[in-house]
């Protein structure tokens, strides 16, 4: 199922995109590039030196399904760049005796990746609570005086009312109370430890704006593409541009690279079973 030699590279690989993207929430593309073509070496070497074509079928098929997968999650706002390219990279790890192997390898990474990232993200966000806990409050109760978290909550206590007649209509009502909280908390966490001032001349490739900025006659949008070479050029004599932070996520690829490694024969056993 997993090539020991790969396993070690995507380990070291990977430790070291955390490092990067911990110092300077970016993931560097000679990496990715690096751990993409030395691994599909490796495949290749495999296949001349045992004889093994099918290992190439593999490779190829395990490609064209990651490629959409990266894309999915980047074009869908769920991952940046670096963390889109990092999961391409990772397509060799996941090459298995036929095509249903290679699938189920893909799916159970993207399981574990998922579960990762979301207790990670939740832990991460309460270490930046705690860390600015008055300020993130005052900006929480900012967002409960908004005018549009009246409609939520109503919503949720006519579903409350229906729940009465049929108990489905409670778990419609749990999300219109949960999901403004949620939103207020981290708005209120992002204004505070999420954004940040910076010269022009310390911007970077992929940063984040936190509004569009007119510089002449052109406007410089605040996408989720981030900052190009282009539009540095242009803010380079600013004094302060407000940028966005985000959140550090490759350290989840580290903890699903480790979830994958010693509980993935164990899942698909439970999954198995319940078939």
């Amino acid at each position: 199922m997993i090539f020991g030699f790969i396993a070690w590279v995507f380990l070291i690989g990977i430790i070291v995109a955390c490092l990067q993207d911990l110092k300077r929430r970016e993931v560097d593309y000679w990496l990715t590039l690096f751990l993409l073509l030395i691994s599909f070496s490796y495949i290749f070497y495999r296949a001349i030196f045992e004889e093994n074509a099918g290992i190439v079928f593999q490779a190829g098929f395990a490609l064209v399904v990651m490629f959409v997968f990266m894309n999915v999650f980047y074009y869908g706002r769920v991952f940046a760049g670096g963390d889109a390219n990092l999961l391409f990279a990772m397509t060799a790890f996941f090459i298995g005796v036929d095509f249903f192997k290679t699938l189920i390898n893909i799916g159970v990474f993207l399981l574990f990746l998922m579960v990762a990232g979301s207790f990670y993200g939740l832990f991460y966000s309460f270490i930046l609570y705690f860390r600015n806990y008055k300020k993130v409050n005052r900006e929480i109760r900012k967002g409960f005086r908004e005018w549009w978290i009246r409609y939520p909550v109503f919503i949720g206590l006519l579903f409350l009312v229906f729940s009465y007649y049929n108990l489905f209509f409670l778990l419609f009502a749990g999300f219109s109370f949960v999901l403004p909280v949620l939103f207020v908390f981290t708005k209120g966490l992002e204004n505070v430890s999420m954004i940040k001032v910076i010269s022009g001349k310390e911007l970077r490739e992929g940063d984040w704006l936190v509004d569009d900025i007119k510089v002449g006659k052109k406007t410089i949008k605040a996408d989720w593409d981030g900052l190009s070479a282009e539009s540095i050029k242009l803010l380079k004599s600013r004094k302060k541009v407000k940028i966005k932070d985000g959140l550090p996520f490759v350290p989840a690829f580290l903890i699903a690279f480790a979830l994958y490694m010693f509980f993935t024969d164990w899942l698909i056993g439970v999954l198995m079973g319940l078939t």
